[in-house]
Parts: C-alpha cells; structure tokens; sequence
C-alpha cells in the first residue's frame, strides 16, 4: 500500500512543526538499505520511523530495528505494518531525549526530520559509540556537512561533524520521493566515526564561539574568551587575519586544545 494510502487509511495528518516529509518510495528506501552495508548482524537504531517505509527495508536486512517515532499518530500503523517482524522494536519516544546509554556498537540509519538537523547531529556525536551513520538530510544541509575550508558554505557544523566523523555522499534523493514535497531535493550521506579525545560539551561550545561571527577575523572572535589570542594563533602559524570559514577542522581541534592551556577572559 503506498504511503499516501496508508496516511489516509489511519486517519493521519502530518505536522508541519516536526518537520514531517515522509519518504514514499520503496524503491528508494531499498536503495538506502543496500547502500548502507546493514547485514543480519547489526543492530540498527532509527530516528523518525514515520510510516515506515525505510524502517520496513531495515527490518529485512538487520539483526534489531529500534525504531523512534515522537508522533503517537503513528503507532496503530507502525504495529500492524511491522507485525510480521520480530526484529522490530518500536520506540514511541523523542529521540533527542532518550536515553542512549547501554547501547553501543550499532549503526544509525535514518531520514533525519529536517526541523531538528542540528540538534540530532550533535546528539549523535556527543553520544558517539556507533559504528557507522547513514542520513538522509536536506541537500543544503548536506552540503554544509560535506564542505571545506574557504567555500562559504563551510560552518559550525561543517568542522563539528568532520572532527569526529569521515563523511562521505551516497546518493541524492529527488523531492518527489517524499510527501509531502519539499522544497529541496534530499542527500544521503554515510558518516563513520573515526574517534575524538575532545570533550564534546567544551569543544562545540569552543566552535561555536569560533564561528559566531563570519565577518570577523578569527582574532575578533578569540579574543571575546580568551586572553592573548594573538600568541595562541602565532603557536599555530595561523594569520590573525584569517576567518574561521579558512581553518581546517584539524587546525581548530589543535586551537581547542592550546586554547584550554590559555587564560579565559
């Protein structure tokens, strides 16, 4: 039964405020399946299950789906479609407040509900302990993901992302795969977790400091927390002039840490 069919059949309206854009094509979900590697012996973890569909193609392939879904709109539909599967655990909760711990070792597989992109990439990588993550985001958040010192697409959540992870694109994924439509098409990108020693909580908030002003030098930015900038960045062999759009998230995980050697403003 196609999406569309099925929304209708259980009485289903999206909500806008979550960012529902629910992937409708099998065809596409299968794709991602095959594309991401998942075999019978991991466990899969999904954020947003939604109507199914990709949580559906995970269930044939995986050892264990745990599946989150915050809409409890959801939940007589995802019983009965997944019934047939004993691999299936669906969890009816707010991913970004569930509690991770005791499970480690499994890999995310997911369309990421796009009015929580943010949020969902850092509670990944705070929480760490995954194999692997293949996402399926809005293409201009993907290609803020993906970029590199001095284009102007490269941010915050540029050098977050690429300290703790290898992150490649998959696949792309047409808009009219999805209802309803968005405005954008999707990519699907395949992140593998290549181990940080950084304190996440002091390292994003450190980033976040750092690129809290793109218009200004990163000297500017520096100086509004720490004392001396100008000395930590001569250790660096960085132009005080330079922006934070310009340094490579290795030369920023190199500023954190003499950063933490230098006085506080």
């Amino acid at each position: 039964m196609k999406t569309s069919e099925l929304l209708k059949k259980y009485g289903i309206k999206l909500k806008k405020f979550l960012g529902q854009n629910l992937l409708s094509s099998q065809q596409v979900a299968k794709k991602i399946v095959k594309l991401s590697g998942v075999s019978n012996k991991d466990i899969v973890v999904e954020i947003g299950a939604g109507a199914g569909t990709l949580t559906e193609e995970l269930a044939k392939v995986a050892k264990l789906v745990i599946a989150y879904e915050v809409d409890f709109s959801f939940k007589k539909l995802l019983e009965e479609r997944l019934s047939r599967f004993e691999n299936v655990r669906l969890v009816f909760e707010d991913f970004l407040e569930a509690d991770m711990r005791g499970l480690e070792g499994f890999i995310y597989v997911a369309n990421i509900p796009y009015s929580i992109t943010g949020p969902i990439f850092e509670k990944i990588l705070k929480n760490a302990r995954f194999f692997f993550a293949v996402l399926m985001v809005q293409k201009e958040v993907a290609e803020r993901i993906l970029s590199r010192p001095g284009r102007r697409s490269y941010s915050y959540l540029s050098a977050l992302v690429q300290s703790y992870c290898t992150v490649e694109k998959i696949m792309r994924v047409s808009r009219s795969h999805f209802i309803p439509n968005p405005k954008v098409d999707s990519v699907v990108l395949r992140m593998i977790w290549k181990g940080n020693e950084l304190n996440f909580d002091e390292y994003s908030k450190f980033l976040s400091r750092v690129f809290s002003n793109k218009r200004k030098t990163i000297r500017n930015n520096l100086k509004l927390f720490i004392e001396n900038p100008e000395e930590l960045l001569k250790k660096l062999n960085i132009d005080p002039s330079t922006r934070a759009e310009q340094i490579s998230p290795e030369s920023l995980q190199r500023m954190f840490k003499l950063s933490q050697l230098s006085p506080f403003v």
